[in-house]
């Protein structure tokens, strides 16, 4: 299991700051990226957990999850989005997401989610 941060990404700074706040309890690092391409240009560890947006402005989150799963093979990745197509949803988990969450979330989800795949 990778031992860096978790990483949220996702071009809303609201949406950013409710995750780093939901997320600031379990004692866990956290770094925060706009998007993709910004995420891939941090230094440092492999993060912990990605936590990803799909439509963000760049690249796509598709994209990045592409690019992110051949950088950090190890690293469980939960896709957090508005849209919840089932079309969409088995696309992120075929592309190698480790879970699916759908915006408007609760906090519990998040934070249920996280250790979910931090102990799996």
């Amino acid at each position: 299991m990778p031992d860096g941060p978790i990483l949220i990404v996702d071009d809303d700074a609201f949406v950013r700051t409710l995750l780093r706040e939901m997320l600031a309890d379990q004692g866990h690092p956290l770094c925060e990226a706009e998007n993709g391409q910004q995420a891939l240009d941090l230094e440092g560890p492999a993060p912990k957990v990605v936590l990803l947006d799909l439509f963000m402005p760049q690249m796509s989150g598709m994209e990045a999850l592409a690019l992110f799963r051949d950088r950090w093979p190890t690293t469980p990745i939960l896709v957090i989005s508005s849209m919840d197509s089932d079309r969409l949803v088995q696309e992120a988990l075929d592309a190698g997401a480790s879970g699916y969450i759908t915006k408007p979330f609760h906090p519990m989800e998040i934070a249920s989610a996280v250790e979910r795949v931090l102990t799996a």
